[in-house]
């Protein structure tokens, strides 16, 4: 028996060093997928690549060239022959409004109407395809398309009266109410907005125009009704099958609460969640201490250890957007006469203080500054949170940053700032009011990319979805690289110093991520042990055309090393 035992360990031994020489490797070796034959953008620099990469289970087994990948395959691996195909990281976008998005993908879609005839025509054709709805609301408008930069009862009156009617701007910061509209929220030619930041815009007679700014708009979105939990749930998973077709594998929320979250942590239960997902809870003048021992408690219960939920942040808004004339400046908006400047969205000390605090309990810290003296106040609250508790690497982040003074550029890299973007917000075709609004001699450092680059910030690339007319993260790499619309416009490019490579655009939208997150050791690039989160593109970035970018497909979005999209089958 002894004898006998002894052959078969010999026999088992000898298999086992044979294994490797015939094409097959012992199942703990074995990848569950190989991509071979590629071009596979590592994210470890700018022009990183391999040629094939292996996955098993959730993560990346190896990277190296197609000859070492395919001696990882076993009978049950699936090898996908990539041709010469781009493979990079999944996309994270760092700035979004995920649930918002997702819920108004029933609403009307105002995104691209040219004319306020075409909204009129939009509205009341989606209404007419659904007469159950009690309240028509929509998104998506831009204040180009309006003679004075909004909307108007006059300009809008064609569209349906017999139910009310809602509809935001692409940004989020301004919506139209028609007459039942306002008549169901009680406003008056006498309505004032009685706290908070923003105001109900009156014609020349002080009659309301329907147009509502900033947090006015809460006198009629107040009185909505609210979507069901379920409603809410059905949203998301909509939402996700957008999101995976686009390559999105990470969420960051730029806003949110914790009842928000809690439906994320539903559909992770129910391995329903196809991204990975970082919460924010927003905070402001309003915010009770209170709130900020329950925000701290989640953040806690959560922790740093889950691959797929965090909960670690917190959004400010300190100002509003310069279409509307309610982002802070330094100097007056160029198109007014009365020297209005914006405002700040909250009083400046009580920013400082919440900034204070949350940093003091380990938050990350989102705030919304597009003009430049709320983008100077944001890093003066960060630098001083810095002196009173401490030196340390929070990370915290400025939000869009659209007018920069050339003297706060530099200090993003010195204070350790994260310059949080989107370039789909310098899309040329949306740019007349605003740039009338900065005025010519602020447009050099409009959306200043490059020039943030330059000296050392970190930059992150995110949608801002829905305050966006499209939240597909090609878009945004098309307009980054070429500051021109997908159909060319200008000829020249828009204010071109500040376009960036395809490398650092590519970076922006995915390592710089999930640095942002304190994620760099497991996500944002393709690499041994990180987190299998890959697309496989229909062109490659690095050769073609720059203004051909946009016509850039994913075929196969992989995430958590599984297949949750593939336009095709490879």
């Amino acid at each position: 028996m002894r004898l006998y035992q002894s052959f078969t360990f010999f026999l088992r031994t000898v298999l086992i060093l044979l294994l490797p020489v015939y094409g097959c490797t012992p199942d703990a070796d074995q990848a569950d997928l190989i991509l071979v034959n590629g071009r596979v953008w590592t994210a470890a620099g700018e022009n990183a690549f391999a040629e094939a990469v292996a996955i098993r289970g959730e993560r990346i087994l190896k990277v190296g060239s197609s000859a070492e990948i395919q001696r990882l395959a076993g009978k049950a691996t699936r090898t996908i022959d990539l041709n010469g195909k781009l493979v990079i990281p999944g996309f994270n976008d760092a700035h979004i409004h995920f649930l918002g998005g997702s819920m108004g993908l029933s609403e009307v879609d105002l995104t691209g109407v040219r004319s306020p005839q075409e909204v009129v025509s939009r509205v009341n054709g989606y209404a007419a395809k659904n007469p159950e709805k009690q309240w028509i609301t929509g998104r998506g408008w831009q204040y180009t398309i309006f003679t004075d930069g909004l909307p108007s009862v006059n300009q809008l009156g064609g569209i349906i009266s017999d139910r009310p009617v809602y509809l935001r701007a692409y940004d989020g910061h301004s919506a139209w109410a028609n007459q039942r509209a306002m008549k169901l929220a009680d406003i008056k030619p006498s309505t004032t907005l009685q706290k908070g930041f923003g105001k109900v815009v009156r014609d020349g007679r002080g009659t309301p125009t329907g147009a509502l700014l900033e947090d006015a708009q809460s006198l009629v979105a107040s009185i909505i009704p609210e979507m069901s939990r379920e409603e809410k749930l059905a949203a998301l998973r909509q939402g996700l099958k957008l999101a995976a077709s686009f390559g999105i594998t990470s969420l960051q929320n730029a806003n949110g609460s914790p009842e928000e979250l809690s439906l994320y942590e539903t559909l992770l239960a129910a391995n329903e969640l196809t991204a990975r997902y970082a919460a924010s809870f927003s905070a402001n003048a309003s915010t009770t201490p209170e709130q900020i021992e329950e925000y701290t408690a989640i953040k806690d219960r959560i922790g740093s250890h889950n691959a797929m939920l965090s909960a670690h942040a917190i959004k400010f808004m300190l100002d509003g957007v310069i279409e509307a004339h309610t982002a802070a400046m330094i100097a007056p908006y160029d198109d007014v006469k009365d020297g209005a400047r914006g405002d700040f969205a909250l009083p400046l000390e009580t920013y400082k203080a919440l900034v204070k605090e949350f940093d003091k309990r380990g938050f990350r810290i989102y705030t919304h500054a597009i003009g430049d003296l709320a983008i100077r106040e944001a890093l003066n609250a960060y630098e001083d949170a810095g002196r009173t508790n401490g030196l340390a690497d929070r990370r915290h982040r400025v939000e869009h940053i659209e007018s920069v003074s050339p003297a706060d550029i530099p200090r993003f890299g010195q204070l350790g700032v994260l310059a949080s973007m989107q370039p789909i917000h310098a899309n040329p075709e949306s740019m007349g009011v605003w740039s009338k609004a900065v005025g010519a001699a602020r447009h050099p450092n409009s959306f200043a990319w490059a020039a943030l680059l330059n000296q050392n910030a970190t930059l992150v690339f995110s949608s801002d979805w829905p305050a966006c007319t499209d939240h597909n993260p090609i878009t945004g790499l098309h307009i980054a690289v070429n500051r021109k619309t997908i159909g060319g416009f200008p000829p020249a490019g828009w204010e071109v110093q500040q376009q960036v490579s395809i490398g650092q655009a590519l970076l922006a939208y995915t390592r710089a991520g999930a640095f942002s997150s304190f994620e760099e050791g497991k996500k944002g690039q393709i690499r041994d042990g990180y987190l299998a989160d890959l697309l496989i593109l229909s062109d490659d970035f690095f050769v073609t055309d720059p203004m051909k970018i946009f016509e850039t497909k994913v075929l196969v979005t992989i995430f958590n090393g599984k297949v949750i999209f593939e336009k095709e089958k490879l």
